[in-house]
């Protein structure tokens, strides 16, 4: 008969094994606070990253997600990068957000999670990815490598950065806007379309993929640019309040607390922010 020891261990290498191989059980894994298989929202966004960045269909090359605010698409896209990079440790990833001490925070909670300590009885990033490590040296909170990949792996920027002397095989960009100010500000949408075509475009290598992550907010944000202006581009929109009335999650965002967030809130900025329909530009937007 087995043991409970050895059985605990068979059970805790099939956990690791799943995390490996699942992109959602990696975040159940390793953040199941928030992560509940109840939460089908996550679960499909996860899947839906998953399938997207293993695809090699040609036409997979752009992925643009809207969410509402604190429904974990930041979270998210930092668990991608941790998980891609277990994968495959030549992968070469920039993030692009709002500002430098924002993209900072990002590119070093993905960093500290990978050069994370093992701690008895508490499961690490490498247990599941034992032989993807941060190279010594070379551990920036914006720029840093990994261990065996001859290269800088990991690019953090913002419009107001620099992306000079990196390349990528993964995009990543997460809420480049600030607020209501910014969204309704039309030359402030133009320049961050003219940072993503002549900026963050040129640093692709081939193959690439690119995942735009954002709280909708104006029609011609940068979302609503990519969906107008390329084609085959996947779209996955999660509104807060579903067409029967019902919370996308009332964990994260109950009804009652939906209803006094938005109580004295602008109409337009209630459609944008919680249910993904943009301000109307012709109205709103000023030069």
């Amino acid at each position: 008969m087995i043991n409970i020891r050895v059985k605990e261990e068979i059970i805790r290498q099939a956990r690791l094994e799943l995390a490996r191989r699942d992109f959602f059980e990696y975040c159940k894994l390793t953040a199941g606070d928030f992560y509940k298989k109840d939460r089908l929202f996550l679960q499909d966004m996860c899947y839906q990253l998953q399938d997207f960045y293993q695809s090699n269909k040609p036409e997979d090359k752009i992925m643009v997600m809207n969410l509402p605010p604190r429904h974990g698409k930041s979270r998210t896209a930092g668990k991608l990068t941790e998980w891609v990079f277990g994968k495959n440790n030549h992968e070469k990833v920039m993030t692009g957000s709002y500002n430098e001490t924002l993209s900072g925070t990002f590119a070093k909670s993905v960093r500290d999670t990978i050069a994370s300590e093992k701690t008895e009885g508490v499961i690490v990033y490498n247990d599941i990815f034992p032989n993807t490590k941060i190279k010594y040296g070379e551990a920036s909170a914006n720029k840093w490598a990994l261990e065996g990949s001859g290269q800088a792996n990991y690019l953090a920027t913002s419009p107001t950065g620099t992306a000079t002397g990196f390349g990528c095989t993964l995009m990543i960009i997460d809420d480049l806007i600030k607020n209501e100010k910014e969204a309704y500000n039309e030359a402030t949408l133009e320049k961050l379309i003219s940072w993503f075509n002549n900026t963050m475009l040129s640093r692709t290598e081939n193959g690439f993929k690119l995942i735009i992550i954002m709280t909708r907010w104006a029609e011609n944000d940068l979302a609503g640019y990519i969906l107008n202006n390329y084609d085959n581009v996947r779209h996955i929109n999660y509104q807060a309040v579903q067409k029967d009335g019902s919370m996308l999650c009332p964990e994260i965002l109950s009804k009652e607390d939906y209803l006094l967030k938005t109580k004295n809130m602008n109409k337009d900025i209630i459609y944008a922010n919680y249910q993904q329909e943009p301000i109307d530009v012709k109205n709103r937007l000023y030069s």
